[in-house]
Formats: C-alpha cells, sequence, structure tokens
C-alpha cells in the first residue's frame, strides 16, 4: 500500500460524511423521510442500491470459499436466490408497494388482527431487527477484518472500526436518502474495482485457457468447473441441484428489499426496480468465480492461518500495482459499508417503529422518535461488534442464518394467496425456525438420518429436512386455531388485490382489477427465469469457454427479455387502468359524501 492508495480509501470516506451532513436535515423531516426517503426515490436508484447492498465485503470471498471447497455447482445455491427477485418483478414488487408499510413487521397487522397480529409485529422486528440483522453485521464485518489483514500493514480493529464510524455517522444523521446516495456511488466503485481484478489476474496467470487446464488437473478439484451435476445418475449433486430449485429460494422478498421497493414513487418504479435487480442478482457471481479459479491455480491448498475465506484478497494482494490496490480496498469498503448502513437503517426501522412506537410510546413527539431511532443504531452496531470474534467462517454464518429462516419462506408467499393463514401459522414458522438455527450446531453425531451422523450431513439435506416438518406443523396450527376475520380479509384484499385463493371475501372485491396473481403470471414467471438465467449461464459457459452452449443460452435470454418486456407493457397499461379506476371510484365517493352533507341523512361510504 503507497500513499497513493491510503489517498484514495480517505476521499472515499471523506466523501462518504460529506454525504451524511447534506442529507440529515431532509431525513429528520419525519420517520418516512428517515427510513423511506418519502417515498420519491427514482427505480434506476432503488434498483442501484439494491445492487450494491446484495454484496457486501463477504460476498466474494463467500463465493470463493464456496468455489473452492465445492465447485460451482454449490453456487447455485447463490443462483437459486434470484427466484425470489424473478417472482418478485411479477408478484411481489407491486404488493409491498401497495402495502404502504415502513417495516414487513408492520405488515402482519395490516393481514391478521387481535393479540396475535400484535405479538407476531412484536416478534418479527426482534427477530429480524436485532437477531437476524446482528448476524449479518457480524458477518460481514468478519470478512472486512480479514480483507485488512491480508491487503494492508493496518491494525485490522482500527481501520475497521475507522469505516464502522463513518458508515453510523452518516447512517444516522441521513437515513435512507444517505444510505442509497452513497450506494449508488459505492456500487460503482465496488463493481469496477472487483471486474478489473478478475481481468488482471487471468491474464497474469496466463489467461482462461489456462486456468481451466490447471485446475482440471489439480487433484481434488476435478469436479469444480461442473455447473450443472450428471443428469445421467440420480446421486447426491441432483438431490442438491434440486433442493436449491424447490426448496431453498421461497420467500417474498421482504426485509431490507420491502424497504427498498416502498421507497419507490409508485407500483412502476417498484417493478422496474426489482426487474434490474433480478438481473444483477442473476450474473453478479461471475465478477468473483474467475478470481476464485485463479486462487485454485495459486493456491491449490492453504494452510496454516490462511483459509479459504481469505484466498479472494490473496489474490488481490499478488497482483494489484500502485493505486489499483487502494481502489479495490476502497471497493471492499463500499460493499462493507453498502450493507453496514442498510442493516443499520432497516433494523432501527423495526425497533423504533414496530417496538417503540407501537408497543412502548405511541403519541411521542417526532423529536423524540428520531431520538431514539438515532440511539438504536448505535446500539445495534455495537451489538454486531461483540458478536464477530464468535465467528470463524462466512459460509457457516450464511448457513446458520440459513437454518433460522427455514420453512418460513412458503408461509411468507402463501399467507398473500391464501385467506386461510394466520398469525399463529407465522409464528410456528418462525418458532421452529429460530429453534433449529440455534439448536443445529449441538446436536450430537448419534443422532443420524438417512444414514448421516447429523453434523456430517450435507446442509441441504438438513434444510430439507427441517422444511418437511416445519411447514406440516405449521398448516396443522393454522387449522387448530381461529381464522382472521371476514371484515379483516376483505379489507387487506381490497388495498393490495393479490389474487389467488381467497373466496371468504365478497366477489365484488375479487373483480377489482390489477390483480397480482392469475392464470398467466406463471407463463409470465418462465419468462423472467429464461432472461435471467439464461444471461447468466451464458457469461459462466464464455468464461469455460464453452462458447456453444453459451450462444445457445443467450439466446434463451433474448426470448426471456421480448417475454418480459411485452409483460411490461401490458403491465403499464393494466397500471393506469387502475389509476383511472382508482380515480372514478374517489370521485365517486366525494359525491356520496356532499349528498350526503346536502342532504343530512348518512349513506355507507365507497371503499378506497
Amino acid at each position: 500500500m503507497t500513499i497513493l492508495d491510503y489517498g484514495i480509501i480517505v476521499a472515499y470516506l471523506l466523501f462518504s460524511l460529506i454525504i451524511g451532513i447534506v442529507y440529515s436535515r431532509k431525513a429528520s423531516q419525519s420517520p418516512e423521510h428517515y427510513f423511506l426517503g418519502g417515498r420519491s426515490m427514482p427505480w434506476w436508484m432503488i434498483s442501484i442500491s439494491l445492487m450494491a447492498t446484495s454484496f457486501a465485503s463477504d460476498t466474494p470471498l463467500v463465493v470463493t470459499e464456496i468455489t473452492r471447497q465445492f465447485g460451482l455447482q454449490r453456487m447455485w445455491w447463490v443462483f437459486t436466490a434470484v427466484l425470489t427477485l424473478i417472482v418478485g418483478i411479477f408478484l411481489f414488487s407491486r404488493l409491498w408497494r401497495r402495502s404502504a408499510i415502513i417495516t414487513d413487521a408492520e405488515f402482519y397487522e395490516l393481514r391478521y388482527d387481535g393479540k396475535s397480529a400484535a405479538f407476531l409485529r412484536g416478534f418479527r422486528a426482534f427477530y429480524s431487527g436485532i437477531i437476524q440483522n446482528l448476524v449479518v453485521i457480524a458477518w460481514v464485518t468478519f470478512a472486512m477484518s480479514n480483507i485488512i489483514t491480508i491487503m494492508t500493514p493496518l491494525n485490522k480493529v482500527w481501520a475497521v472500526g475507522t469505516c464502522i464510524v463513518v458508515a453510523l455517522i452518516y447512517t444516522t444523521f441521513s437515513g435512507f436518502y444517505g444510505v442509497v446516495i452513497t450506494d449508488v456511488v459505492q456500487f460503482f466503485i465496488a463493481s469496477g474495482s472487483m471486474i478489473i481484478l478478475a481481468f488482471i489476474a487471468v491474464y497474469k496467470v496466463g489467461g482462461l485457457q489456462n486456468v481451466l487446464t490447471t485446475i482440471a488437473a489439480t487433484p481434488g478439484y476435478e469436479k469444480t468447473l461442473s455447473i450443472f451435476p450428471d443428469f445421467k445418475h440420480f446421486d447426491l449433486g441432483m438431490l442438491k441441484l434440486l433442493i436449491y430449485a424447490f426448496v431453498l429460494w421461497w420467500a417474498d422478498a421482504g426485509g431490507y428489499n420491502m424497504q427498498r421497493i416502498s421507497g419507490c414513487r409508485n407500483e412502476r418504479h417498484a417493478v422496474l426496480a426489482t426487474l434490474f435487480y433480478a438481473i444483477f442478482q442473476s450474473i453478479r457471481p461471475w465478477m468473483w468465480i474467475p478470481v476464485a479459479l485463479v486462487s485454485i491455480v495459486l493456491f491449490p491448498h492453504l494452510t496454516g492461518t490462511q483459509t479459504d475465506t481469505q484466498a479472494y484478497p490473496l489474490v488481490a494482494n499478488k497482483y494489484l500495482g500502485i493505486g489499483l490496490k487502494g481502489l479495490l480496498v476502497s471497493g471492499f469498503l463500499a460493499a462493507f459499508m453498502s450493507t453496514i448502513t442498510t442493516q443499520l437503517n432497516w433494523g432501527a426501522s423495526y425497533i423504533m417503529t414496530d417496538v417503540y412506537k407501537r408497543f412502548i410510546r405511541k403519541d411521542a413527539s417526532h423529536r423524540r422518535y428520531m431520538i431514539v431511532t438515532r440511539i438504536v443504531v448505535v446500539v445495534l452496531m455495537v451489538g454486531a461488534a461483540a458478536i464477530v470474534p464468535l465467528l470463524k467462517s462466512v459460509t457457516a454464518a450464511w448457513e446458520f442464518l440459513a437454518f433460522m429462516t427455514v420453512g418460513s419462506g412458503i408461509i411468507c408467499v402463501a399467507r398473500w394467496f391464501w385467506w386461510r393463514v394466520n398469525a399463529y401459522t407465522e409464528i410456528t414458522a418462525l418458532a421452529l425456525g429460530l429453534v433449529a438455527g440455534l439448536s443445529n450446531p449441538f446436536i450430537s453425531n448419534s443422532v443420524v438420518v438417512f444414514g448421516y451422523p447429523w453434523q456430517e450431513m450435507p446442509f441441504e439435506v438438513k434444510i430439507a429436512l427441517l422444511t418437511g416438518i416445519i411447514i406440516p406443523i405449521s398448516i396443522l396450527v393454522t387449522f387448530l386455531t381461529p381464522a382472521v376475520s371476514k371484515e379483516k380479509l376483505e379489507a387487506f384484499y381490497r388495498k393490495i388485490r393479490p389474487g389467488g385463493f381467497w373466496g371468504i371475501v365478497s366477489k365484488e372485491a375479487r373483480n377489482l382489477p390489477g390483480k397480482a396473481l392469475n392464470a398467466g403470471t406463471f407463463i409470465d414467471v418462465i419468462g423472467g427465469i429464461l432472461l435471467c438465467y439464461g444471461l447468466s449461464l451464458s457469461i459462466g459457459y464464455c468464461i469455460l469457454l464453452k462458447f456453444g452452449k453459451a450462444a445457445v443460452c443467450f439466446g434463451c435470454s433474448v426470448v426471456g427479455a421480448v417475454w418480459v418486456f411485452r409483460w411490461f407493457k401490458k403491465e403499464v397499461r393494466e397500471l393506469e387502468e387502475w389509476g383511472v379506476f382508482r380515480e372514478h371510484h374517489i370521485e365517486t365517493a366525494q359525491q356520496g359524501d356532499l349528498q350526503q352533507s346536502d342532504s343530512g341523512v348518512k349513506k355507507p361510504g365507497v371503499d378506497d
């Protein structure tokens, strides 16, 4: 590291502080401004912010770790997560935007009623805002400390601590505005520097052909370059792929994704933001996989204090020169701070909106709410820092979080489209997932399932097994507990218009235009799959120098792009028709109010 490298890093940190100061007054206008930017953000800014947040300092490290240990087939764990976003394009982006809420925990009292809904809201706020949030912040901090250790001579505690303080300052003062605006800059710094590293590393080691040939001949890495398992035989590799495709991806794009979507100007912007975010998510691992492959050529067997988690920065340290090293470290800082600020803002929104404001002080002053919010941001960061020493591997942290959320994703999807799901359904799934996540490390190898001692059972098989236990129990609890009142369900359906299995609500409500789920939705999702996965696989096969397969996959992506474009044109038309319908509805209601006022006779109102 030279003075130029340190200068680049300092310049980036100063820029982040300035953003925090500039937007502090705007963010202080209201909680909605602090957490959602006043719902005024354009789609492209929200989309880039999502992209920036989606890869922190941990992501290149864990992609390298997975590639080295399990090969490209295990990357389907990352790739299938895109299915959530593809479905989100056609369903959940508009549904979250219609909800007009600040946090996804707030959703529970919109969808359910009674004390069970209030309890679930508080439980979810604690579960996501504290437990999940602290784990995520801790693992990206752990990853950043590994990068600092390998790439700089700086003390990692002081270096990472300085970055955390800067992130705390601009997040605390500027809220959602500062997070999103710095995310846009952070995205280009982080992705640009990492793409540059990929090209330099491949060039320096002798080109892709040399990389692929060397890996194929290296003992222990014979199957590393296979994107798919051997379809001729149903083996463990095939089973894992099926679990990725049918079990692991289920979710309704909640959490910070929902927060970003809710910050969009309208539904059209929400759909566009989700669309481009999904496309990016499908191709982003290929930024890091070339460096992971180069690391196998350079360091096939890391020993001692150096681990597979550190392989990515080891490659960077070997090949980057003056200025470029500072740019990459700034890129890692950008990715790290983007995720940290998002998690802090998102976590604070839970504690303030769903705990303090809902259960402790419902009528406090605006100034008091903002003070509490900023205190919570600091406390969350301190709590996460205390967890960092407990972590040994980023992949292990990812798996821990997957166990905690096992089963609840399927319920999160069902609650939008099936009226019978109630608060007890979700409480059961969340509680059982939490038990699974916390107990998994302590289950003895004397417990043998499917021929595997528990601690030796593949992660994917454990997830499938636990899902098969949690979902039936949650459904059983659903039918053993009271249904949500018809009045609550009617109000929810009129506001959200999700479509699906809602026979309990009135026919008039079910016939409202703009239903998200209909007969054509599944066909539209296929178009999104062709676009995203066709593009991703075409890039992957180009890296593997299999250009015939790359051409076929790219052709599929073109077909998918045309498909999605036609859907989007239809979607815009339907949104416009809904706007006309809604305005007419409001005008009719207002005329009815005037007639009621003139006659002095009370008349039934019209739902908006």
